[in-house]
């Protein structure tokens, strides 16, 4: 029951902490605010990041280039190679219209003319069979020509399919990873602007100890060192509480550049629904056929196939060459998909170190508290200074803020893990 009710008091701390948010002081006129979720965010990195509009123009290419070889093998399909050649006139009657007169000729003069006609049929005649011969010699060329041009065409559209199909496994992986990391900053953000509230509460602590030690110092209880240390000790925590804010303004100001939104002069993030871990166990099932790099295998070892299997058994040289990649693609995908396995055994790990560190930081705040509780009641005997209750409250900051790091750092690992399902694993 007791730790029931130390755990809710931290809660209540927590959920007490000032809404995230950022506020930038600025000499133009202020522009509107704007409160962003993870939903907001994960939609305008998608639609602003740069990596996923160069996938999108890669799927758009590789569609381009497809439908050009697709559309110029059809048209060679259908074109008629053939050609067909004139030939000269074989026969007698043809001779004989174009002279008019031959009837009033004499005997002599036709036989003449016959035998002039006779030997032209003979002449026409070799010359339609060197015709025949030339016109046939090219139509097998034209034909082998246009085999061989649909070959290429037929080689070039698997590997242009291929193309296809890894452009857009390319895109969805991206679409994923784009989500992943837009939630993984929006959740860095979020932390980073908890931990300056708890620079701020350092900051008054530090301050609070510096005006005790002037006080001190005033009546002689305390040496100018100890007051100089306190003094020194105030500029240290104010500069890494100006660092912080820098550090997280720069970041938030980036950020708002990827999303498309610098028009907007503050942006509030909504509160994150983090957790801490209930279990070192991951239950999440991850099915590898869904993994992303893993789908980019098989498309390698499908164009590995299909280059083999369109070889023929005569050229056995090629088909030996292609048997080799074929197998070549598929020892690859084995080891890539070993070592995915392997990844996400350490997600497992992972998942053990979150749920153990975890039970360390309850465990240290349950002490803390009890520490507290126990030195207010020393301080009422008067056997404990007000000082040792304010270093109490001190580790009590330092401790909230581990265990706010470790709930978003928590969060953002859940969301790897998703990731993971989705089909990539990091």
């Amino acid at each position: 029951m007791i730790k029931k009710l130390i755990l809710i008091s931290f809660s209540c701390f927590i959920l007490a902490s000032p809404q995230i948010s950022t506020v930038f002081a600025d000499s133009m006129e202020s522009q509107s605010t704007k409160t962003l979720t993870i939903e907001e965010t994960v939609q305008l990195a998608l639609a602003n990041y740069a990596n996923i509009k160069l996938s999108q123009w890669n799927v758009a290419t590789s569609d381009a280039q497809y439908s050009y070889v697709n559309a110029e093998q059809k048209n060679l399909e259908q074109k008629n190679v053939a050609i067909t050649s004139g030939t000269l006139p074989v026969s007698t009657e043809y001779f004989m219209k174009n002279i008019p007169n031959y009837n009033q000729l004499s005997d002599e003069e036709k036989a003449g003319l016959n035998q002039s006609i006779a030997i032209q049929i003979m002449i026409n005649a070799s010359l339609n069979q060197q015709i025949s011969a030339q016109t046939d010699s090219q139509n097998i060329y034209n034909q082998q020509q246009k085999t061989s041009q649909l070959k290429e065409f037929s080689d070039k559209l698997r590997s242009l399919n291929t193309d296809k199909v890894l452009a857009r496994l390319e895109l969805q992986k991206s679409e994923a990873l784009i989500r992943y990391y837009a939630i993984q900053k929006y959740a860095q953000l979020s932390s980073q602007k908890a931990n300056i509230e708890f620079d701020k509460q350092e900051n008054q602590y530090w301050i609070t100890q510096a005006d005790d030690a002037l006080i001190l110092f005033r009546h002689g209880v305390l040496s100018r060192k100890s007051l100089e240390d306190a003094t020194n000790k105030v500029r240290q925590q104010k500069a890494i509480l100006e660092r912080d804010q820098n550090i997280y303004k720069s970041q938030m100001d980036m950020f708002k550049l990827e999303l498309g939104l610098s028009s907007y002069k503050d942006i509030t993030l909504a509160e994150a629904k983090t957790e801490y871990p209930k279990t070192e166990a991951l239950s999440t099932i991850v099915d590898m056929d869904n993994n992303f790099d893993l789908k980019e295998e098989d498309a390698k070892i499908a164009l590995a196939k299909s280059n083999y299997d369109a070889v023929t058994a005569s050229n056995s040289e090629l088909k030996s060459y292609y048997s080799v990649i074929w197998s070549s693609q598929i020892g690859h995908k084995n080891i890539v998909q070993q070592q995915l396995e392997e990844k996400w055994a350490g997600y497992k790990s992972e998942a053990k170190e979150f749920y153990t560190k975890y039970l360390h930081l309850e465990e240290d705040y349950i002490q803390l508290i009890q520490s507290l509780e126990d030195s207010k009641t020393l301080y009422g005997k008067g056997l404990i200074t007000l000082s040792e209750i304010d270093k109490n409250q001190l580790q009590l900051i330092q401790l909230n803020r581990e265990m706010n790091n470790l709930k978003f750092d928590y969060f953002t690992f859940l969301e790897k893990v998703n990731l993971a399902v989705k089909g990539v694993i990091l």
